[in-house]
Formats: structure tokens, C-alpha cells, sequence
């Protein structure tokens, strides 16, 4: 507010204290700015002075502010800057301290900045060098000059983000591949092994990576698709090209539950073949560690399968040709070259994700990558309805699961804890597992699944419900991928508020892949808020992952998309990948083909960390 002091005084506090307390009126009406620490202000702040007061405005009384920045603007202050920064400040820090302290470094160090956007692109932001886009984004004349030099800076950091994934996508190219060369019928007879004829997206899409397995450059491709598009057949068909060409395939998943789907699924596919699959993970006893070893060094083992035990040191696969990453987010860049880096020639690299997302976002993620779409989805599937209800209709959505359990069907029942909490009011899987095993469900056997539980106990009961021995399993966000179970019809997610948009679509993914229609029921809390219930409704009306994920980047933000503190995602300082998204393609255009100067090597490592890449 731009006004004049129209009184000022000490007034007395509750406890006590004096207070210098000044009214401040423009033309709208006056507000009231209190000083606990006055000493150094009340000279200045006298009836007559003309000031601009900012801060955060209370009611007390009428409008106040405590302790609000100030702007004279008579006196011998006049010549204050309008436009001030506002830093994010710790206890004993104020935002005049700040200020005299940026203000001092930028006069001391800001013409030792080197260049790095070209000077066109700085023209077109209105600056003539880094340094003034510095100095500007901290002091600007105007806040349209102060979201110039923002966006100018924004642009520079994700034009040195794509430049690394420009560099680790060029030095790949330069690598020697492996030419995959297997028997002329080998893809023909993978194909007519299949009980059903593969979606023309499917088609493209194997095409496409038999054409790169075909070529001594290294292939490095993301398949991505929605939940239940069909990747994993994909994938074994990569594997049985592979495999008959005479080298070996690893298979890395995030967890268990996924890792031991895989293993299921890519051992049906591939064994009648005559390609023999194994299964790693961390809960894989020595004796079998020390087998699976054995069979990798003299080749008798094709696919290894496993969690992150595969990018062990001590798991050696002397002839690896290809190495498929499901869930790449959970693993990052580092991960990934890692399994590849000392390989030579280099192996070829397939990464699959069924997490939908947005174009903007996936190109900061899987910049380094070539990117297949799977936006097909196979017939004959039965449609799945969703539905959002209140806590209060529990009895109703269990008589209805109870209808469905008579029929033969097989549900999920998902709560956002693995065990009771004093700090929160929701239901858990372990109390709620207890509960119900004891009650009217007992009879159809109740099963729990969480990520505490051990490796073998997880195995033992994803296989129980996968056979139909329990028909109903109580389970945390482990299940989130990697159960395919097409007679699990109801999915039942408790406290649905709790999760976000994109983890609720994949849960939703573990239904409907059957023929017959299924039902995921989101039951929302007594404390569910606004944007809560705003995130249910766009799931309940649409099932489209691509869609939801762009809702679910407006709403939360990428981090919590890709999941909190994963590799998978940089995090920025400065751009925004929800509101920057034509800065994104800016910055991959001008990094394309451009070389990594050595010079920005401080700039790169102090923003994303030391990344421990090779070439870079």
C-alpha cells in the first residue's frame, strides 16, 4: 500500500510492551503497521511521510500488517527502488539483511560469471549478458523485467539439463552395439506361441525395436503404455531375438512383486522356446545365488530376471545383449548406465513404464532416449467402472464385494498405511487385515501384502491369489505394479484421498484384465478436502493415464508424478516443469547437437549433483 502517515505513536501491548504503531491512509481507506523493534524507524515514520508498506495483512481491529517492508518516498530515500525481492528467510535473518548482502555480492562477483545461453537468445529476453539477467532477477526496474531474467535463467538451467542427456544420447551412439542376428523364423515362431494376435500398436512397436536389435548401434528406446497395454509381451519378444542370436537378457523390476510377475509371465512366453529364465532378488537364498552365477558364466542360463540385486557387482552376465528396465523412474540415469558402463560392444537398452507422462515432463526424464507409445489397448477386455464413495456407504461397498466373491471373482482392498499411527485418523492394512479375515469375508481366505513383509512371505501370498487360494487381498501401494490377476475384478482403495492421481490410476491398472467388467470403488475420508475430492472426480470420469497425468502435473506438481526424491526426475531450482513446459522444448532444440563445454562442468554438477555419468 502507497500511502501517508496520518499518525504514529507507542501504544501498549497486552503483556505489556510498547509498540510503535503508525496509521497509513490512501484514497481506499487506512491501514494500521505495528513495530515491536522501533527504535531505528520511529524518526522516519512521522505524520506527513509518504511511504509504501508491504507485508502480510491481518485483521486485528481493522487492517494491519506487523513489521512490514518499507519504501519512502520523500526525504532523503527517495531514490528507493520500487521493486524489491522477497527471499525466503531463517530466524535472525531479515529481508534487509538479505538484500544489502545480495547486493553486495552481486557488485563484488557477478562479472566473473562466464556465458552459457548464445547472446541472440539473451537479446531476446531484452539482456545484453548472464550478468545483467543476474543482477536483473535479483533488482529489476519492473517486474516484467524481473520475469524476463527468471525465465532467462529457467531456460538456461534446462538447456544444461538437456545438454547432459544430449551428450549421454551421444557418446551411446559412439559406442559399438551388438548386431542381433537369430534365426530367420524366430520372431514368427514367438509369434504363434501367443493365445492371441498382438494390437497393431504392439505390432509397430516390435518392429521397430527388431529393426534396432538388427543394427550394431546401441538401442535405446522407452516402450511406454498405459496399465494393461501389453509391454511385457513386447519385451519377451525382444528377449527371444536376443537369446536365439546367442546372448543374454537381464530384466530389471523395482521390486519383488513385479520382478516375480515378470518371471512368471516372461518364463510362459519364453521356455517352450527353449530360453531358460532365472529369478534374482534380495531375498534369493546363497545356494541359489551361487546356481544362477554358475549358469550365467557358462550360458546356460538366457533371462535373468530381478530387482536391484541384478546391478550388483557380483552379478556378472558375461554375454549381455539386451537390458530391459521396467519402472525406469525408480532406477534414474546413473542406475541404468550403470549396469551398461565397461561393456564393450554395448549392450542395447529397452525401458518400459506404464506411468503415464505429460510430453513436457517425459522429455526432461527420458530426454536421452528414442520413445515408442503404446496407445492401444487389447481387445476383448471388459470395461472397469469407477466410482467415488464416502466412508459412510463402507457396509454398502462390502455387500457389494460380497456378491462378486460369490461369483467366483477375486478383489483388492488398499489402504494408504501399512500400520495403525497415533499422528493419523486412517485405516491401516495390517488392523484392517485382521478385521475382516474374522468376519463374513474369512470364508473367501483374506491374504496381506506389504512392503515390510519378507521377500518369500510376498511371493507366497501374491502366488495364493494369483492360484485362487485367497480371493481377497488386503495390501499397501506394494501393489501398485506387478500383479496380473485378470480375475481380480474389484479394486477398493480406503482413505482414496490420500493418494495421488497417477498412483490411483495404477492401482485402478490391476483390474480389468479379464473379459468381465470390474469396479474400483474410491471411499474417501471424513477429512477429505476440496482439491482432494477434485482429484477423485477427474479419475472417476476418465481412464485415460495420459489425461490424468497431465491433471495430476497442474495439481501436485512433477515431483510427487515421478515420486518424491527418485532419481528419475532433476530437481530445478529455478524453471518449472508445470509452467516452463515452452521453455522445455526451447532448451532441447538449442541443446541439440551442441557440445558440453567443459567449462560448465561446476555449473551442471552444482545444480544436479555429481552426477557420476560416463563422458560427462
Amino acid at each position: 500500500m502507497s500511502g501517508i502517515v496520518v499518525s504514529s505513536g507507542l501504544r501498549k501491548s497486552r503483556k505489556g510492551k510498547n509498540v510503535f504503531q503508525v496509521e497509513l491512509e490512501d484514497s481506499s481507506g487506512r491501514i494500521k503497521l505495528s513495530f515491536f523493534n522501533w527504535n531505528y524507524i520511529v524518526g522516519r515514520l512521522q505524520p506527513g511521510s509518504e511511504v509504501i508498506a508491504s507485508g502480510k495483512v491481518d485483521f486485528f481491529g481493522g487492517l494491519s500488517i506487523v513489521h512490514p517492508d518499507l519504501i519512502f518516498l520523500n526525504g532523503e530515500s527517495a531514490e528507493s527502488p520500487l521493486v524489491l525481492p522477497v527471499y525466503p528467510l531463517t530466524a535472525g535473518l531479515t529481508q534487509g539483511i538479505i538484500r544489502k548482502l545480495m547486493t553486495s555480492v552481486i557488485e563484488k562477483y557477478v562479472t566473473h560469471l562466464g556465458e552459457i545461453l548464445p547472446a541472440e537468445v539473451l537479446n531476446s529476453y531484452g539482456f545484453q549478458s548472464r550478468a545483467e539477467v543476474v543482477s536483473a532477477v535479483h533488482f529489476p526496474e519492473d517486474p516484467l523485467q524481473g520475469e524476463q531474467a527468471r525465465k532467462a535463467l529457467a531456460l538456461e538451467e534446462l538447456f544444461l539439463f538437456q545438454s547432459i542427456l544430449n551428450r549421454i544420447r551421444m557418446n551411446a551412439s559412439l559406442r559399438p552395439g551388438i548386431l542381433i542376428a537369430p534365426p530367420p523364423d524366430t520372431l514368427s515362431s514367438f509369434l504363434k506361441k501367443l493365445p492371441y494376435e498382438l494390437t497393431n500398436a504392439q505390432k509397430k512397436a516390435v518392429k521397430r525395436i527388431t529393426e534396432e536389435l538388427s543394427r550394431d548401434v546401441p538401442m535405446r528406446r522407452l516402450l511406454q503404455g498405459d496399465v494393461g497395454s501389453g509391454k511385457t509381451v513386447i519385451a519377451a519378444a525382444a528377449c527371444a531375438l536376443t537369446c536365439r542370436a546367442g546372448y543374454q537378457v537381464a530384466v530389471v523390476a523395482p521390486t519383488e512383486v513385479l520382478a516375480a510377475q515378470h518371471y512368471k509371465t516372461l518364463r510362459g512366453m519364453l521356455e517352450p522356446m527353449g530360453i531358460r529364465c532365472d529369478l534374482l532378488t534380495g531375498g534369493t537364498i546363497g545356494s541359489q545365488r551361487k546356481f544362477i552365477s554358475e549358469s550365467l558364466e557358462d550360458g546356460s542360463l538366457d533371462v535373468l530376471i530381478g530387482t536391484h540385486a541384478v546391478l550388483e557387482d557380483t552379478v556378472v552376465i558375461p554375454g549381455l545383449g539386451l537390458c530391459i528396465i521396467d519402472e525406469q523412474h525408480k532406477f534414474g540415469v546413473e542406475q541404468r548406465e550403470k549396469l551398461l558402463a565397461g561393456r564393450h560392444p554395448c549392450p542395447h537398452l529397452l525401458i518400459m513404464s506404464a506411468t503415464p507422462i505429460p510430453r513436457t515432463l517425459a522429455m526432461t526424464v527420458y530426454g536421452d532416449l528414442d520413445i515408442t507409445l503404446i496407445d492401444e489397448m487389447p481387445p476383448g477386455r471388459g470395461r472397469t467402472h469407477t466410482r467415488v464413495m464416502s466412508r459412510d456407504r463402507r457396509n454398502e461397498v462390502y455387500s457389494f464385494l460380497l456378491k462378486r466373491l460369490e461369483l467366483g471373482e477375486r478383489a483388492y482392498i488398499v489402504y494408504p498405511l501399512r500400520e495403525a499411527s497415533v499422528e493419523l485418523d486412517l485405516r491401516d492394512a495390517t488392523t484392517s487385515f485382521n478385521t475382516l479375515k474374522d468376519g463374513s469375508l474369512g470364508k473367501y481366505n483374506v491374504g496381506l501384502l506389504t512392503g515390510a513383509m519378507k521377500a518369500s512371505d510376498k511371493l507366497d501370498v501374491t502366488r495364493r491369489f494369483s492360484s485362487g487360494d485367497i480371493s481377497v487381498l488386503v495390501s499397501t501401494t506394494v501393489i501398485e505394479v506387478g500383479l496380473d490377476v485378470p480375475e481380480a475384478t474389484v479394486m477398493i482403495v480406503v482413505n482414496a484421498e490420500r493418494f495421488g492421481l497417477s498412483q490411483l490410476h495404477q492401482l485402478r491398472g490391476r483390474i480389468g484384465r479379464g473379459e468381465k467388467d470390474s469396479w474400483c470403488l474410491l471411499m474417501k475420508g471424513s477429512q477429505c478436502g476440496i482439491e482432494s475430492a477434485q482429484r477423485l472426480s477427474v479419475l472417476a470420469s476418465t481412464d485415460n493415464g495420459f489425461r490424468i497425468a497431465e491433471k495430476d502435473l497442474e495439481l501436485r506438481g512433477p515431483g510427487d508424478i515421478i515420486g518424491t526424491k527418485q532419481h528419475g526426475i532433476p530437481v530445478f531450482r529455478i524453471a518449472s516443469l508445470l509452467t516452463d513446459a515452452e521453455l522445455i522444448e526451447k532448451a532441447s532444440e538449442l541443446a541439440y547437437g551442441n557440445d558440453l563445454k567443459k567449462s560448465w562442468q561446476v555449473e551442471y554438477r552444482w545444480r544436479f549433483g555429481n552426477l557420476d555419468l560416463p563422458g560427462i
